[in-house]
């Protein structure tokens, strides 16, 4: 699948040209362009010691989860119910149209620490220069980075059916959207049928999977067999008792489901439902992060002091103190918690509630943006087109667009949005190009 299907210029049922699913596009594109463009704060030396870089991640990092949601979203509502009979015709039009320029760029990524050794005088140019375009691979070799002959970048590609690499993190999304197209005409025969309220019944379902996370961190501890059995999960069985609900398929139901409520709501009605929602969303997303960022600095008094400095993250450090005592042996054992997986990231997990609610209140409010049929709107139908390749494209200007970002004076709390806004434009230019001069960009592109 591109995530912009060319089909999806109408949804499912035939109906006309949806402008507001084009904005839904270059919305949740930029938020993903925005979303790595956090990583040089994440990974950065300065990342684990300046207060700042921890604070402005977690502030912009929260504000970006429902970027992936919305893909998903968007896929539901154009594509559910799906218009093909058979399986194989739904596979066969749209699984190529993603499986080949994924395994072009996963390549392209994998062997990129070898191309810089082609451009470099020394092995630790190049491994400087593919750190510069790919932050987290620093940590590659026990921090020592990335190899930069051809046997490490052909060892690295050889993963790619199994996983992606620290050159293509980006790149877990498709790997995911693989697997929905596997599911989504299976699951489409159900959606056609069933009604509105068995279809809310479901998402039901699927709204207590968004609790599980928080479940599997603080409740599973206290079970008799400990962390990790729940449901019926164990060593021995990874599919608890509402596996079958959870995971993307409910962001894929829930698009569908909320493009045709929208159509019956008002703006008055759309905006007293959808804003507090999306601020009720944000502001978990943010408090739980920054309180997960806070109490793994707890074993780093100075770095703890600066980020609890003001009077919202001051009652996050009272939580965060609170949880883990006094003495130091508590503090370090409470530290080393919140700095492992799957910790970090918990609060920003794409299928947790927080980020549900912020990503649906988000996809309700874009679908009423109206905008008449002129240049503007034919321009952002491009991203229809151009889309998948600027998905696949973007991570390689993430890091440079962050050297950029500082080398020209950007203020640190701006310098995430302004290196996205780099980012975001020289792909869709380079893709742009590369449609012009391809012989079949659609191989390389989607």
């Amino acid at each position: 699948m591109n995530p912009f299907p060319s089909e999806n210029a109408a949804p499912a049922s035939g109906k006309p040209h949806l402008v507001w699913i084009d904005c839904a596009r270059w919305i949740a594109m930029f938020l993903v362009v925005v979303c790595h463009a956090c990583d040089p704060f994440n990974c950065s030396p300065d990342a684990l010691t300046n207060p700042e870089f921890l604070r402005w991640g977690a502030i912009w990092g929260s504000l970006l989860r429902p970027s992936v949601p919305l893909f998903v979203m968007i896929t539901g509502a154009l594509l559910l119910p799906v218009r093909e009979t058979t399986l194989g015709a739904f596979y066969k039009k749209r699984i190529p149209r993603v499986l080949f320029p994924f395994l072009i760029w996963s390549a392209l990524y994998a062997l990129f620490p070898w191309f810089a050794s082609l451009a470099t005088a020394t092995p630790e140019d190049a491994k400087t220069l593919t750190t510069t375009f790919f932050p987290y691979s620093g940590f590659m070799n026990g921090g020592n980075g990335p190899e930069t002959t051809l046997s490490s970048a052909l060892a690295t590609l050889a993963t790619t059916p199994f996983s992606f690499n620290y050159f293509s993190v980006h790149l877990w999304y498709v790997y995911m959207l693989i697997g929905l197209y596997l599911y989504l005409p299976i699951f489409s025969a159900w959606v056609e049928k069933v009604s509105l309220k068995t279809k809310a019944a479901f998402l039901g379902i699927w709204g207590a999977t968004l609790l599980l996370p928080y479940a599997d961190v603080f409740l599973t501890p206290h079970l008799p067999f400990g962390s990790g059995y729940l449901l019926g999960t164990c060593s021995w069985n990874a599919f608890g008792t509402l596996y079958a609900f959870a995971g993307f398929n409910g962001y894929l139901l829930l698009g569908h489901v909320l493009a045709r409520i929208s159509r019956e709501l008002s703006v008055k009605k759309t905006l007293a439902v959808a804003l507090p929602t999306l601020f009720a969303g944000t502001l978990l997303t943010f408090v739980g992060f920054f309180w997960v960022r806070l109490a793994g600095s707890l074993d780093k008094p100075e770095v703890f002091a600066a980020l609890a400095d003001g009077a919202v993250s001051g009652k996050i450090a009272a939580l965060a103190q609170a949880f883990a005592g006094t003495e130091p042996a508590q503090i370090s054992a409470a530290a080393k918690m919140f700095q492992a997986e799957p910790m970090v990231e918990l609060f920003w997990t794409y299928c947790s509630l927080n980020v549900a609610l912020s990503s649906a209140a988000l996809f309700l409010l874009i679908s009423k943006i109206d905008l008449a049929p002129g240049r503007l709107a034919r321009f952002l139908a491009t991203l229809g087109k151009l889309g998948f390749g600027v998905y696949l494209a973007h991570y390689l200007f993430v890091g440079p667009s962050y050297l950029l970002a500082v080398k020209i004076g950007v203020p640190l709390p701006l310098q995430i949005p302004v290196s996205a806004l780099f980012a975001f434009a020289a792909t869709y230019v380079l893709v742009r190009a590369l449609y012009a001069v391809l012989p079949k960009p659609k191989i390389f592109l989607g």
